[in-house]
């Protein structure tokens, strides 16, 4: 297996492994910029250019959640002008989030007061909108090529967010295994080959809040789990 890593033209890669990447049945990890290109080729990519049409874009994952029939909470988008109406779906306190590319629970607040939505506006023209539901922890299901790598609860006494890059606290114990199962039907359901789904439990019933396509690792870590020997396995097993 050889290890060409992502260059910003084609150009750039010397003859040799430009040629590696136009023979090759299998490509592992293209990149957002390279995934779809090379699937419209015929080639094997993984995770598949679907999973990049979704990552980081939180507005593309619940109109596909929402499709599917996922149970979630509820989700509303505003564009612009549109965002005067918040009111008439959401009431204090509510979950703003910036819809794309921000990860690590940085672009999400608690929304509580006007000023607050004032301060939001300013950071984004598209609102991305979710009723705010009070939740003791969450769970962390990290998944390959359809495989349990591990699960674990979030939790964080300080923030309504439970990331552990803001504080959160991995819990590995008493994991249930009927969230697990929920959250890997819904990852099976959305084709996603490389993925931190986190869900909640609600009243009795699960519910998906995200796909993480760039999850940190260290969960992992914690766990004692190396991502890399677990890809180098399932490359092993024939899986990816």
């Amino acid at each position: 297996m050889d290890i060409l890593g992502v260059r910003p033209n084609l150009e750039d890669y010397p003859a040799e492994d430009l040629a590696r990447i136009q023979n090759a049945d299998t490509i592992l990890y293209p990149t957002l910029r390279y995934a779809q290109p090379l699937e419209d080729l015929g080639k094997k990519v993984f995770p598949a250019a679907r999973q990049y049409y979704y990552l980081g874009d939180k507005i593309r994952q619940t109109t596909l959640f929402k499709l599917e029939g996922i149970p979630m909470p509820k989700s509303r988008v505003f564009y612009g002008r549109q965002c005067r109406d918040v009111f008439e779906h959401f009431r204090f306190p509510f979950v703003a989030k910036i819809p794309k590319a921000v990860g690590e629970g940085r672009g999400v607040f608690l929304i509580e007061s006007d000023q607050a939505w004032q301060a939001y506006l300013t950071r984004t023209r598209v609102a991305y909108i979710q009723e705010y539901i009070p939740m003791p922890r969450d769970l962390r299901v990290v998944a390959v090529a359809g495989s349990l790598v591990t699960a674990y609860w979030r939790r964080n006494p300080s923030d309504f967010r439970h990331n552990l890059s803001q504080g959160g606290i991995p819990d590995f114990q008493d994991v249930p295994g009927d969230g697990i199962d929920f959250a890997l039907d819904v990852i099976a359901r959305c084709g996603f080959d490389d993925v931190g789904m986190d869900v909640f439990n609600h009243q009795g019933r699960w519910m998906v809040l995200e796909a993480n396509m760039h999850y940190g690792l260290q969960g992992l870590r914690l766990a004692g789990i190396s991502l890399a020997d677990t890809i180098d396995r399932l490359i092993r097993e024939e899986r990816i």
